[in-house]
């Protein structure tokens, strides 16, 4: 069962730079504790637990670079075809 090692996170932070600004909290509403992000642009969020966050330290820089890049569909970052251009 994942839990906190560090207590002092859990009240959450903000991470910005010129392109984005996210909030990072432990949300303890699930079964155990995860990782909250939010995209305060948008207001989107989601919620990762331990297991995905060790495939993100595995993940190469590229894999993870290709989610930032405007030009990359997101439905082919998620192995979907891109509705728009299907051919």
């Amino acid at each position: 069962m994942a839990r906190i090692l560090n207590t002092s996170f859990e009240a959450g932070c903000i991470l910005a730079n010129e392109f984005a600004q996210v909030r990072i909290d432990v949300d303890r509403k699930g079964n155990s504790p995860r990782l909250r992000l939010e995209d305060l642009q948008s207001g989107k969020s989601i919620c990762l637990d331990p297991l995905i966050l060790a495939s993100l330290v595995w993940a190469s820089d590229d894999s993870l670079a290709a989610h930032a890049d405007p030009d990359i569909p997101a439905q082919a970052l998620m192995g979907r075809k891109d509705p728009i251009n299907e051919s």
